[in-house]
């Protein structure tokens, strides 16, 4: 189940359409496009709010459903940290609700995917930016990163090219925060996000909707604690072996639970 877990909290296609929530009213043709001509442009200008901020630190609580064979959801979660220093750093630490930690690290030379639980960690060379690690990391190492394409260089771009409908769907207050609640949809998956309002239009909420897998799962995530004076020195990061930690391989989709290579 633990492969499962980790393969379901990769995040794909974050601009995507979803259909009037039960109570709406069905709009004509002309409020159809206005709304979602509204949706895209706020979708776009997070995105290139994110992608602008050269310093960035969020923590993300989230939820992700597990089907099991009898079909019945089970609900995981986990709470991450992630920190971005453009262009060529980042970091993630991730705690599982069951306790178990984990982390991601780029310096611009190295990836480093550590389980601090399991002490067991696996690098790779690779020199670039942030974008050039999710793609060598997500792509030739098959590993899932979750949420890292949210912090992507070049996340505006990235938007434009994977959408193909969105809705504006209403005002909604979440935990005492207005935000602008917008319904997104590609082939793959059913999104909805949050963007507070105001002068920083970040990501408050967002759930996606895994359409074509069994039992249609979903991802949860709310964001929380925004920085964008991050205290980020190039050593935080740098990754570095705990005493007594052993190396192990990449391998497509490996979870540092599967155990330790010789």
């Amino acid at each position: 189940m633990d492969d499962a877990r980790w393969w379901k909290i990769s995040v794909v296609g974050l601009a995507l359409w979803l259909t009037a929530a039960p109570g709406h009213t069905q709009q004509s043709a002309a409020t159809t496009s206005s709304t979602e001509e509204k949706a895209r442009s706020m979708l776009m200008k997070t995105a290139e709010f994110l992608a602008k901020a050269q310093r960035v630190s969020v923590k993300a609580d989230i939820s992700y459903d597990v089907i099991q064979d009898s079909g019945q959801k089970l609900e995981f979660g986990a709470t991450r940290v992630i920190t971005v220093k453009r262009p060529d750093r980042i970091s993630m630490d991730i705690v599982d609700r069951d306790g178990t930690k984990r982390g991601f690290r780029f310096d611009g030379k190295q990836i480093a995917f550590f389980g601090l639980t399991e002490q067991v960690y696996a690098t790779a060379d690779k020199a670039g930016d942030v974008d050039a690690a999710f793609a060598y990391f997500t792509q030739d190492l098959q590993m899932p990163l979750p949420m890292g394409e949210l912090f992507t260089n070049n996340l505006p771009q990235g938007l434009k090219d994977r959408f193909r409908e969105a809705y504006y769907v209403e005002e909604a207050t979440l935990g005492g925060v207005p935000c602008d609640h917008l319904a997104l949809r590609n082939d793959m998956a059913d999104v909805q996000v949050w963007i507070a309002k105001g002068d920083k239009p970040l990501l408050h909420r967002m759930v996606i909707t895994y359409k074509r897998e069994n039992g249609q799962p979903e991802f949860r995530a709310d964001f929380r604690d925004w920085n964008f004076a991050a205290e980020a020195p190039d050593s935080a990061f740098t990754f570095t072996p705990a005493e007594g930690a052993a190396r192990i391989q990449f391998v497509a989709g490996m979870d540092p639970k599967a155990g330790k290579n010789p």
